[in-house]
């Protein structure tokens, strides 16, 4: 029983961003933050099972950052939590992400990923189709096309083995 006490604390520990490190990184630019490595970036907190952390990080730093974010940034930084959340299995939640990472103003390519993401999290196989075709007219060349064929190919999986499935 101690040694279970003693596992949960440390476990809930590493998953604790000091305020100094959320401050510096509020004040990196969108590329430095999105690439943070380092067990306070966002993807590394994610990897960690610290979903929760990250999820925290991205929102401060939306929050911090919106006036000086560009379109594209702002809905991949929603992007980001849905995927965090996607990741770690909790993929029910992700979804209000995923929608919110859409806006008719987003490129033709980025409208066509978010749409695909969403047909696969929602089990919905005629709009992932319609979304691969779309995508694959527009960005024949792109890795995500891997992401969206990986999601066709394995529709019965979970988002972290579909987004491999054909890498």
């Amino acid at each position: 029983m101690i040694a279970l006490s003693a596992a949960l604390f440390a476990a809930a520990a590493s998953c604790s961003v000091p305020q100094r490190e959320v401050k510096l990184q509020e004040a990196l630019t969108y590329e430095m933050f999105d690439s943070r490595n380092g067990p306070y970036g966002w993807r590394s907190l994610n990897a960690a099972g610290c979903t929760d952390a990250a999820l925290r990080s991205l929102a401060a730093y939306a929050t911090a950052n919106d006036a000086r974010l560009s379109l594209e940034q702002r809905l991949e930084l929603r992007f980001h939590s849905g995927q965090a959340l996607a990741f770690s299995g909790r993929e029910g939640e992700a979804i209000p992400y995923f929608v919110q990472a859409n806006n008719p103003e987003a490129t033709a390519e980025w409208q066509a990923y978010v749409a695909a993401t969403l047909a696969f999290l929602k089990h919905d196989a005629p709009a992932l189709a319609a979304a691969r075709e779309a995508y694959a007219t527009i960005a024949p060349e792109s890795m995500r096309l891997r992401i969206v064929d990986g999601f066709a190919a394995c529709p019965q999986e979970s988002y972290s083995k579909a987004v491999h499935c054909k890498m």
